[in-house]
């Protein structure tokens, strides 16, 4: 537990690096400050901080909407003074998705931002020359999955579409990209396996049912996650893609921001405990530096 007296705020130590350009170490180790602009209710607050060493995550009761602002500060300031970042940079979002039957939906509205982007697509496609335009798959179709509106000028809602659980959730980047390290590639999403069938019955109850039978159903998005990735989250390995890998989002947000704000809404589980509610998943990706030939990592 915090110490008393300690601010009402989420602190991520050390969540990114920028750099200039001109030597090897970072200009500046950003942190990252989470807090609510709006009444806030968790499901579980146990769940709040950290998922791995990727990913951030915090817990939303269920029939609540909650602005969030998500401000950067320098890793060595102690006062914590929320600092500019000088380039336009992505931050994403994980497993939006809904419970059975649709209870429980998420959806997340992002405003001010330049673009979003998905697997398959986004608003102007994959985007080019980005570093992880090599990791998204134009096969994947992503809106699928998330449904992407314009409520007003500069915002878009991407609401969930699928069910999922628990076990479906990703832990790294390596979970939902497809490249080398993780041991498959965009085609592999679309391979059947061996034994003609991809998924099964799950979740409470196993109300969860998502299976494709290759002869009948066709092969698109019923590949396996391999058994032999060791950098593919263990409990995933084996697994349908097609239940993690579409359900992510990235924003892009402009050059010269301190911090900005999002709206996360859970939708109602009607007939259950008032206790349920979901865990959404973040992370940066990528900082764009004004000097196209050099860019600096976020992870």
């Amino acid at each position: 537990p915090a110490p008393p007296g300690s601010p009402q705020q989420l602190l991520f130590s050390q969540v990114a690096k920028q750099y200039d350009g001109t030597q090897s170490e970072p200009v500046r180790v950003l942190d990252l400050i989470l807090t609510n602009e709006t009444e806030y209710t968790p499901w579980s607050s146990m769940n709040n901080g950290r998922q791995g060493n990727s990913f951030g995550e915090v817990s939303v009761a269920a029939g609540t909407d909650t602005r969030f602002k998500f401000a950067f500060a320098d890793s060595d300031d102690p006062e914590k003074v929320p600092v500019e970042v000088p380039h336009s940079f992505d931050f994403c979002f994980f497993d939006i998705d809904t419970g059975v039957d649709g209870v429980l939906s998420e959806s997340i509205e992002a405003c001010g931002i330049l673009d979003y982007f998905h697997h398959g697509g986004g608003e102007d496609g994959v985007p080019e020359g980005h570093a992880l335009s090599y990791y998204l798959c134009d096969n994947i179709k992503g809106d699928e999955y998330l449904e992407v509106t314009t409520p007003s000028a500069g915002c878009k809602l991407v609401t969930a579409l699928r069910e999922g659980i628990g076990s479906d959730n990703p832990v790294t980047w390596l979970d939902v990209l497809a490249g080398p390290s993780g041991g498959f590639t965009c085609e592999d999403y679309d391979l059947c396996p061996s034994n003609g069938v991809s998924g099964y019955a799950r979740g409470p109850s196993n109300a969860v049912v998502d299976i494709k039978t290759c002869a009948t159903d066709g092969s698109e998005g019923a590949g396996l996650f391999p058994q032999s990735s060791v950098n593919v989250t263990a409990r995933l390995r084996g697994e349908p893609m097609r239940y993690t890998m579409p359900k992510f989002v990235c924003f892009t947000y402009p050059a010269g921001l301190s911090s900005f704000e999002l709206t996360y809404h859970v939708g109602p589980n009607p007939g259950a405990p008032p206790y349920y509610g979901r865990n959404f998943f973040f992370s940066g990706a990528y900082i764009v530096a004004a000097d196209a030939s050099c860019t600096a990592s976020e992870r």
